[in-house]
Order: C-alpha cells, then sequence, then structure tokens
C-alpha cells in the first residue's frame, strides 16, 4: 500500500482527536506522517476563542470526554468553557501531540497536484507562518482532513435598516463579557444555546431591557434532570439529559425497518410530551411556555434541543399558568433568585426593518402570542446581538475539491473523494460534537487504511428538516455513532462483550448512552483503557439513576422496542419463508 502523509486543519477537539487517531493507528509497516496547521498561536479552536464570560457546556462530561482521556469523577458533569481547554491542552500532552502541531499557520489553500510520473503526492497545502516571519510555505499530502467545525464564520442576515441604531450591533462571536449589556436596551436575534446565555446574562447585568427575537422557534430541555417537586419531595438529583438514551433495542439491535421508519423517535416523543405535561404543565419542552417550535416539528425527529435553559424563567413569566396538576405539589422549581426576580424576557417575531428612528418592526404573525402582545409597545434597542449562529465558508479550498456540505458519504467523505475527510461537521440533536469527531476520525482511519470499504446502504440517522431549512446536517447523536462504528467493526455483540469483558460492562452497555468508549472496546480501534473506564465511571452514570430511574429509562424501552424489533424480523421471516415456497 502506498506511504500516507496527511494534513489536518484546525487545533479545535476534532482536529486534536484526528491527529491523534492517525498518529496511534501508524505502524512500522505502514507509517503516517501526520502535521496539524492551527491559524491561532493556541489550541482550543471555538471553545478557548470564541468564548464568553460565565459560558458552560451543556454537554455532559461523561458524554464529551474522548474515549480514553477523561475528567475526574470529582469534576462536576457540566464544567465551563476554559475548563474544557484545559481538558484539550492536558490531551496533547498525554499523548505528546505538540511536536505535530503548527500554531501560528493559517492555511491559505489547498490546490490538487498535477499528476505526473514524478509526482508522489496528490495535494498542496500553502499556508502563512507567523512564526517564521510570516512567509508562506507548502506541505505536500496524500490525504488531508478538515477540522475547521461549524462555527467559524459568523453568519449575518440583512435587516432592513439596521443602520438607524442608536448604539452597537455585533455578532455573539464578539460577545465576551456580561458588561457589554449593563444598561442596555439588548435585542438579540436567535433563540439558540448562546442566545438563550445572553438573554440570561443580560438580565443579570442589569439591562434596562431585553427582547429576544426568532423566526420559528426552540425547543427547551435543561442540561440535567434536577429541580423538581413531585408529591411534595424535592428532586435534587442531577441526571445529565445526554446520557439517558439507552443503547440496547433504541440504537443496537435495530431492524432496518423500524431504523428507517423512526417509529422509535416518535414512540418516545409521545412518552415524553406526557411526562413533561405531568411536571411543568407544558408539552411544548420542559416547562416551557413560550417560544415552542411548531407542534408538528417538536419532537426527537426534528430538532436541536436548547439545552441551555437559565433564561427560562424570565421568558415564562409573561405567560406561564398555574399548573394544572399543582394541588398535588407536582411541578418544575425555578432557583429561588430567578423565581423572586421581577424582571422578565420579551419574545417575539424577527425583525422585519428598523424604521429612521431606531424603532423595531416585528414580522406580522398573528397566530404567535408574544407578537399580539407586543406588537403596539415600542421596541428601540441600543444594543443588537445576532446570535443567528455560522455558515460553512471554505475559501482556502481549491473548487475542485468537496466542501462539508457534498459529504455524501456518512457526512464525512464524499465518494469521488475518500482522501478528503470533514471531521466535525454535523450537529447532534442531543449530545456532543468532540465524541462524534473521534468516532467520524475512527472511521476515515479504517476506510484510508483499507479495513473497510465505502458503505453503500442508505444511513437512518439524520433528523428530518424542510428542504428551506437552513441548517440540514442534523444527525441523531446515538444512531449516528452506532452507525459509524457498525461499518468500522467498532460495535460490540452483546455476546462477545459477556464473553470477553463480563456481565458488568455488557449491561453497563445496555443500560448505557453512545458514549464512544463503548466502540473501543473491541474491533480495530480496541484500547485498554476502554474497559476501565466502562467499568467505572459509565457504570456510575447508570447506578446514579437509581432503580426507578433504571425501569423508566432502560427497562421499559428495552422491553418495548425489543418487541417492535422482534416484530420486524419474525414479519420478515415469514415473509422470506412464504416467497421460498411460492417459488417451489
Amino acid at each position: 500500500m502506498a506511504a500516507m502523509k496527511i494534513a489536518v486543519i484546525g487545533a479545535g477537539p476534532g482536529g486534536l482527536v484526528t491527529l491523534k487517531t492517525l498518529l496511534e493507528a501508524s505502524t512500522p509497516g505502514r507509517p503516517i506522517e501526520v502535521c496539524l496547521f492551527e491559524a491561532e498561536e493556541d489550541i482550543g479552536g471555538t471553545f478557548q476563542f470564541r468564548a464568553y464570560e460565565n459560558a458552560e457546556l451543556v454537554s455532559s462530561k461523561q458524554l464529551t470526554s474522548f474515549s480514553d482521556h477523561r475528567f475526574p469523577l470529582t469534576t462536576p458533569d457540566h464544567i465551563s468553557l476554559p475548563q474544557y481547554v484545559d481538558y484539550l491542552k492536558t490531551y496533547v500532552d498525554r499523548f505528546d501531540l505538540a511536536p505535530f502541531i503548527k500554531l501560528g499557520c493559517r492555511v491559505i489553500e489547498i490546490v490538487p497536484l498535477e499528476k505526473s510520473s514524478g509526482q508522489k503526492w496528490k495535494h498542496r497545502v500553502r499556508y502563512v507562518d507567523s512564526g517564521q516571519g510570516g512567509n508562506e510555505r507548502a506541505f505536500d499530502c496524500s490525504h488531508f482532513a478538515v477540522c475547521t467545525g461549524l462555527h467559524v464564520e459568523p453568519n449575518i442576515p440583512n435587516i432592513s435598516g439596521i443602520e438607524n441604531v442608536q448604539g452597537e450591533v455585533f455578532h455573539s462571536s464578539q460577545y465576551k463579557l456580561r458588561s457589554q449589556l449593563t444598561g442596555r436596551n439588548v435585542l438579540i436575534l436567535g433563540c439558540g444555546e448562546t442566545a438563550m446565555d445572553i438573554a440570561y446574562e443580560a438580565i443579570k447585568a442589569d439591562a434596562t431591557a431585553v427582547t429576544m427575537c426568532f423566526r420559528t422557534g426552540f425547543l427547551s430541555f435543561p442540561k440535567a434532570l434536577s429541580r423538581f417537586q413531585v408529591f411534595g419531595k424535592q428532586f435534587k438529583g442531577g441526571l445529565p439529559i445526554d446520557g439517558l438514551i439507552t443503547n440496547l433495542f433504541e440504537t443496537a439491535y435495530v431492524h432496518r425497518a423500524i431504523a428507517k421508519s423512526r417509529l422509535r423517535w416518535f414512540v418516545s416523543d409521545f412518552v415524553i410530551k406526557r411526562v413533561l405535561w405531568f411536571l411543568t404543565g407544558t408539552q411544548a419542552g420542559m416547562n416551557q411556555h413560550v417560544g415552542a417550535l411548531p407542534h408538528d416539528r417538536l419532537g426527537r425527529a426534528y430538532v436541536f434541543l436548547n439545552k441551555s435553559s437559565k433564561a427560562m424563567p424570565y421568558l415564562n413569566r409573561p405567560y406561564q399558568e398555574k399548573h394544572p396538576l399543582a394541588f398535588l405539589g407536582n411541578g418544575y422549581v425555578d432557583p429561588s433568585e430567578d423565581a423572586n426576580s421581577t424582571r422578565w424576557v420579551d419574545t417575539c417575531t424577527f425583525p422585519s426593518r428598523i424604521d429612521e428612528t431606531g424603532r423595531v418592526i416585528f414580522e406580522q404573525r398573528e397566530d404567535r402570542k408574544d407578537w399580539r402582545r407586543l406588537k403596539d409597545k415600542q421596541v428601540m434597542p441600543n444594543c443588537i446581538v445576532y446570535c443567528t449562529g455560522y455558515k460553512q465558508v471554505f475559501s482556502w479550498l481549491d473548487h475542485a475539491y468537496p466542501t462539508a456540505s457534498d459529504a455524501n458519504v456518512r457526512n464525512v467523505i464524499n465518494a469521488s473523494h475518500p482522501d478528503v475527510a470533514f471531521i466535525g461537521f454535523v450537529r447532534p440533536g442531543v449530545g456532543a460534537i468532540p465524541p462524534i469527531a473521534e468516532q467520524q476520525a475512527m472511521w476515515w482511519t479504517a476506510l484510508i487504511l483499507g479495513r473497510m470499504k465505502i458503505p453503500t446502504d442508505p444511513p437512518h440517522y439524520h433528523l428530518l428538516a424542510c428542504k428551506s431549512s437552513r441548517i440540514q446536517y442534523g444527525v441523531d447523536h446515538s444512531a449516528y455513532m452506532s452507525t459509524l462504528a457498525k461499518d468500522f467493526g467498532g460495535a460490540p455483540g452483546l455476546v462477545e462483550l459477556w464473553w470477553r469483558h463480563g456481565l458488568r460492562i455488557l449491561l453497563t452497555y445496555c443500560f448505557g448512552a453512545s458514549f464512544v468508549t463503548f466502540y473501543r472496546l473491541v474491533g480495530p480501534f480496541e484500547s485498554p483503557e476502554a474497559p476501565r473506564i466502562a467499568s467505572n465511571e459509565l457504570t456510575e452514570t447508570i447506578m446514579r439513576r437509581g432503580v426507578l430511574g433504571n425501569l423508566f429509562f432502560g427497562v421499559i424501552p428495552m422491553i418495548f422496542y425489543g418487541i417492535i424489533n422482534g416484530t420486524a424480523v419474525s414479519l420478515e421471516l415469514c415473509g422470506l419463508i412464504l416467497k421460498e415456497k411460492a417459488v417451489v
């Protein structure tokens, strides 16, 4: 097989784990030379250079951590962004990645090299080395992986009259400190997790008014289940919601017809909505009384959960009604400092324009109660924050190459260019991008080393989205992780798990979520660290649910989905038998 020389672009978590995965796959018989290029003077990507005061990860440490490098058990479930950057630095140190990383080296162009008898490599990476006086240099390679991430180029929609605002207008990537909002009349455009964070920070900064605008809405869910009162007793635990979906029969051993129908997603939605109503009096989200998505797009098959819920008490205040089951003492309990506040965050439709006086004219929507409430109110912000996300731009990539939107095989490669990978360019509905990036890195490494073929079967992990939706790269975290693992041979069989690692790890795998460590228990990327992590840290995530939690989040779903999948298998076998008899 031909020698490999690989460029990795970007030193965020996706780039770092891709670098480490490739280096570990290098052998004396098949050496792999890898070099990572990072434009900034330090690692961390978005988590370092687009972070802001008081920001926390909304995904849990258990899910976000890489497979073989974990946080201490005493670390809180959800950590700050600086803590996560420190974690990435310990990752670099532990696996001695620094010698392979070129910091301050901005890639300005990647072009294909002309094929000739004397030409060994296929691609040329041109970059500017700030450490060498800004000189332009080149790196020729056989493969390259783009790991620049989803959150680089701000997406700024055009709003007529924005120049009439008497104050500051900036994108959320420029927001750093709470003091930027103090004493301001703040208008937030968007309703994602950053928008929710900034709305909360604006309230705490004593902004004079806070208004959040959005077109379609959001689905709010706290990042951890806590602060619930049931039959007079307050639940004070903290179960990260991204670790509650079980593997067995929801992710592993799912019949292809059931997977294709997304039936298991729709069933779980039905149950969850009824539980939400029991706890909080609303089915839209967890204690969400405003801003809900259209009812037909509320479920797991469609949405990215908004897990930044700190602002919800303030958004709910103008609309929240008494819980119909309040006499039972059931409900969501807001933190005392927020429950006792008299402040609120207004919501409304997206601005259609801003008039000459600086007043916001909102898009007319008679079907929205927040628009009806604000339609005659004068909203004249002196601070507008675009929380409108980012767009994917690859201006430095030659037009001969595909881009991330063209990655039509498991969202990593284009079938015509398996030597070019896009790592970290999917967004999970509930989950985290870093472990997905590790899974993608293992998938691509297995592919380019010839350990697997390019899969051709249709995937069933994409979130459903209308054609006009800006984001078409949503995936169900569990289904996506499992699919990639099956491709590269890392999805463990139940008998194999029991035989090799014992009953404890088998049960942890069945009851656990799709932690990336599970896919290194067996297969081509098997790690000696994986059994220890699974039997300790990951088992702890199951045990802390308690008996009732494991009954409702584990046993009942497994039995239900087991029956559904078993029925599908039986019907398929019956069909095959009848078909054979008809032929005879």
